[in-house]
């Protein structure tokens, strides 16, 4: 088992500097550079890639924390009024964060009248990268509580026994991805491919590790149906996947013929 640690906020002047929100900075800046690295690969402008990953990555945390309250915490509204929604750095859901980064990129791209396609396939070629620091933080503050386990990867939480850490198990698993983005990524690929591959291997990954949440403490995660928001999320995601494989796949044989 691994023992519970608490990881202080030290204070620099007035500005707090947290793990989570250290860990998530360091992953922001990795997956800026590898996504502009692969963009000055693929013949593009680092300007627009930059751009337009900071403003996915900012439209994603504000729906993400729109979605963190209204699908998950709904009781927030009721003790804060329209602060909780306001408070964008109170709490964050990572497919809010999905549909935001979405939204976000494609109005962005648009409104520069460039294609979206290929910016967008670089941008989630360092996405994986970022991501694995993100849920480092998570695993940081252990703010992913999960069920009671003996599972020797399980953290010993005082008062509630040993559970499943969630925000070390997404760490590991999209370490996998990254590394697989990485090999997969030193040739070139039609734009769409990472956007596929991380769809087909995310959402199983994430719909599985759902079931290991809590049931039993207070402030569990909604259930709708019998499944997280998230593991419906990530349905829809897989769906998305094949899709993008499937035309990947009829584009290629075109190619050949």
């Amino acid at each position: 088992m691994i023992p519970y640690f608490k990881i202080p906020v030290y204070e620099l002047g007035p500005i707090p500097i947290d793990p989570w929100g250290t860990l998530v900075c360091v992953g922001f800046v990795l997956g800026l550079e590898m996504a502009r690295a692969r963009g000055v690969r693929a013949g593009l402008s680092p300007a627009n890639v930059v751009d337009g990953l900071v403003a996915t990555v900012l439209t994603g945390f504000v729906v993400g924390h729109l979605v963190h309250v209204l699908a998950y915490n709904q009781h927030l509204l009721e003790e804060e009024g329209v602060m909780a929604l306001l408070r964008i750095w109170a709490g964050f859901s990572s497919f809010g964060g999905f549909v935001g980064a979405v939204l976000g990129s494609v109005l962005f791209y648009r409104a520069r009248r460039l294609p979206y396609l290929v910016h967008a396939d670089v941008i989630m070629y360092g996405f994986p990268f970022g991501w694995f620091f993100g849920r480092l933080g998570c695993f940081s503050v252990h703010d992913h509580i999960g069920a009671l386990t003996s599972f020797p990867l399980a953290v010993a939480f005082p008062d509630i026994g040993t559970r499943h850490d969630l925000g070390l198990y997404e760490a590991l698993c999209t370490l996998v991805i990254a590394i697989t983005f990485y090999v997969t990524g030193k040739k070139e690929r039609s734009p769409g491919f990472f956007l596929a591959l991380w769809c087909l291997m995310y959402a199983p990954v994430r719909f599985g590790l759902d079931f290991l949440r809590n049931t039993d403490l207070a402030r569990a995660d909604v259930r709708w149906a019998g499944l997280t928001p998230a593991q419906w999320g990530c349905m829809l995601m897989f769906a998305v996947g094949v899709a993008g494989a499937v035309k990947l796949r009829r584009v290629a044989v075109a190619a050949g013929s």
